[in-house]
């Protein structure tokens, strides 16, 4: 508080001190919010150094082709950091699920799915000629596939990025598995699989223009139709175009009206994922995978239309990288597919994070819908 002559103050504030490594204080303007100066200390010797995070525990548990594993997971074939057991699709599961969390551990400083060194579970061999993959809320579920439209779908690291980023998701803005916000949460998955995957692939080249525009945007192409040759589940670059017979939508124009696959999430999902893909070649995918990250867990809330997934894109590439061209890709990639149009939406507010349980959440969210042989009705003749 500071003080006139007469007594009478002039100015009312907090000063706040950050005790750690060093003794910070900043100092608030109580009326405007606005920051009146702030002080760095040198280092404390005296000061404690933070425990080092845990690392994350995984486990990996063979199903035997059961659709009801003892236990709902089955046995314990691999835990942490144990040898590989020679079965290629309990291993990759296990594996690429270590890729996972270090990508978010790494890149996005997020601990595990749900920000809090939740242990991750894997069930692998699920049912016979089982052609998908979920996330049902506390595990990764994964299908050995027929050898005909799918092969084990643990062995696709975009897969199983896919599947853990439906965790994150429940774990943060609980986009509701229906409608628009159910595209959402299927391109979010879809986004930070691929993504996961160009990490993994190209370390060196992370984050720059060059990587980005190389990489193939495709989602599920080591694990679909082994006989067929370039084809893949979605494309995120070219939506529609993935493999024969493909219906996804790359705009608006071409919005599936429908009350099948909850609304068609896993349809519509074409028009968020070229969205991403078009912002991610002007920007590169570290500076996507930031703002799409931030938008999911400080902006986005569980009823998001894709309107709203414009604004919060957006207003998570300023809060991250200020008005500029980052903010400009951003709001240019919305436009080209046609949820906005000329203007910029409005600016979107961030909201308190996303409490497990209190909204809507999927009851599993899955690589595609479980009608598979409709959906890939032609594809193989």
């Amino acid at each position: 508080m500071k003080l006139e002559e007469g007594g009478q103050a002039t100015e009312i504030g907090w000063e706040i001190y950050r005790l750690g490594r060093t003794e910070d204080t900043m100092q608030i303007n109580a009326l405007t919010g606005s920051v009146t100066g702030s002080t760095a200390a040198a280092p404390r010797d005296d000061a404690p150094t933070p425990p080092a995070t845990p690392a994350v525990s995984r486990s990996t548990y063979d199903a035997k082709n059961s659709t009801s594993p003892k236990g709902g997971f089955g046995d314990l074939a691999r835990k942490d950091d144990q040898a590989a057991t020679g079965d290629k699709a309990i291993d990759a599961a296990h594996d690429n699920a270590g890729i996972v969390v270090d990508f978010y551990k790494e890149v996005l400083g997020r601990n595990s799915i749900d920000g809090k060194g939740m242990q991750i579970k894997s069930v692998v061999h699920y049912g016979k000629a089982y052609n998908n993959a979920y996330w049902d809320g506390s595990k990764m579920t994964y299908g050995d596939g027929d050898g005909k439209f799918f092969i084990p779908l643990s062995l696709g690291l975009d897969v199983v990025g896919h599947e853990m980023t439906h965790g994150v998701t429940e774990h943060t803005s609980g986009l509701a598995y229906r409608g628009q916000s159910g595209a959402l949460n299927e391109s979010w998955s879809d986004v930070f699989g691929e993504l996961i995957e160009q990490w993994s692939e190209n370390k060196g080249g992370w984050g720059t223009l060059q990587a980005a525009t190389g990489a193939d945007w495709l989602i599920g192409e080591d694990v679909m139709t082994p006989g067929i040759a370039g084809d893949a589940l979605r494309s995120m670059k070219a939506p529609g175009t993935a493999y024969s017979g493909d219906t996804q939508p790359a705009d608006m124009a071409h919005y599936k009206n429908t009350s099948s696959d909850n609304g068609g999430v896993h349809t519509n999902s074409g028009i968020p994922n070229k969205a991403a893909y078009e912002a991610g070649i002007k920007i590169g995918s570290d500076k996507l995978a930031k703002i799409w990250y931030a938008a999911n867990t400080t902006f986005l809330k569980s009823n998001a239309t894709f309107a709203d997934a414009a604004a919060a894109t957006i207003a998570a590439a300023v809060q991250l990288y200020g008005e500029g061209d980052v903010s400009a890709a951003v709001s240019d990639a919305w436009k080209g597919v046609g949820v906005i149009a000329g203007a910029k939406p409005s600016p979107m507010a961030p909201h308190d994070p996303y409490v497990a349980g209190a909204s809507a959440r999927p009851a599993e969210g899955s690589m595609f819908p479980s009608d598979y042989k409709g959906t890939f009705a032609g594809l193989l003749g």
